[in-house]
């Protein structure tokens, strides 16, 4: 079992703002508590391998492991750049039907979060791409996809059939990746009752001339935190860095106000008190701690959670005792 050593370390390298891994000393790094097997292994699993492999890059006098793990990183990463970057060469004209077309769409997360939550998007790889329309959009969205190639791809069989908020459309070309059409940020029925965000629960920048809208960098924050929560319930690390990175203002100064409001309304604000308090814990980052402090709503929410989803269960979310922790939270999703 892996110990707080290891766990300090990963967090360290991990971190997407590189400032953790040059508080260890001589002999710590000379006592490097990884295999190179099991450190790129974890990476990968948790999407942060690029920031992983940065921050080794610059460890002074790497130990023989951290080389070996660079050397191990080195094809993975070379493979994460090159579908990102195919996945960037879809999006281009995607966003130029949209907008000949009057559609209302935003990117969601992918390239949005890495041109604008990283200093290098390369830090934040990505396999598909996600557009958050108003509900009355959506049929008319597959209009311009069609017209590029795409096809509707048949909704799986499931519980709730016609009721998850997305679509998803595909090219022929197996190395393009999947275009996902949104409706709401929560796709599950169920957790939809609760908290529901759809596109014009959000706010935007200035608009621009022949672009798509952008979100403000608040809403940016409510839209990594509800991904996380709803989508993922934080079982691995590349969501709460996307969380971590909008709280550090990194898209720019989040309006804490907006974003208290916007969270009671939406309900969104148990996902976001979790997401902001776990991101706290796992980065070091102050910025986190605040925006919960500075909003009533938050503050509460984020206590009921403390107990049932720590930042080990994040680290290590395949042991028994992780799943069960984010399955109990999955039914508080449902009532709060």
């Amino acid at each position: 079992m892996a110990g707080r050593a290891f766990d300090t370390w990963f967090l360290a390298l991990a971190d997407p703002g590189g400032k953790g891994t040059f508080c260890f000393s001589a002999a710590e790094k000379s006592d490097f508590p990884f295999s190179p097997q099991q450190l790129i292994e974890l990476a990968g699993h948790h999407g942060v391998l690029p920031a992983v492999a940065r921050s080794l890059r610059r460890i002074e006098l790497p130990p023989p492991a951290v080389r070996e793990a660079l050397a191990l990183a080195e094809e993975r990463l070379l493979q994460s750049v090159a579908f990102s970057l195919r996945i960037r060469k879809q999006l281009a004209p995607i966003a130029a039907a949209f907008v000949a077309a009057g559609l209302p769409a935003l990117v969601l997360k992918g390239p949005e979060f890495a041109d604008r939550l990283y200093a290098e998007p390369s830090l934040r790889p990505f396999t598909d791409l996600d557009f958050l329309l108003p509900r009355e959009a959506i049929a008319e969205a597959g209009a311009p996809l069609a017209g590029l190639g795409y096809r509707r791809a048949a909704e799986p069989r499931s519980k709730y059939p016609g009721q998850y908020a997305e679509e998803m459309w595909l090219l022929d070309d197996p190395a393009t990746g999947a275009v996902e059409l949104h409706w709401d940020l929560v796709n599950s029925p169920p957790l939809r009752r609760r908290c529901s965000v759809g596109f014009h629960d959000l706010a935007f920048e200035p608009p621009k001339a022949g672009a798509l809208p952008r979100a403000t960098p608040a809403a940016l924050l409510v839209a990594a935190a509800v991904h996380a929560a709803m989508s993922h319930r934080f079982d691995r690390l590349q969501p709460l860095a996307d969380v971590c990175q909008a709280a550090r203002g990194a898209a720019g100064p989040v309006d804490a106000a907006w974003l208290a409001e916007a969270a009671a309304r939406t309900g969104a604000a148990f996902a976001l008190a979790t997401a902001l308090r776990l991101a706290a814990a796992l980065f070091r980052e102050p910025a986190c701690s605040a925006l919960v402090e500075q909003a009533p709503c938050l503050s509460e929410a984020g206590r009921l959670s403390r107990r049932i989803l720590t930042p080990r269960a994040v680290l290590h979310p395949k042991t028994l005792a992780a799943g069960l922790r984010r399955q109990l939270y999955r039914e508080l999703l449902k009532r709060h």
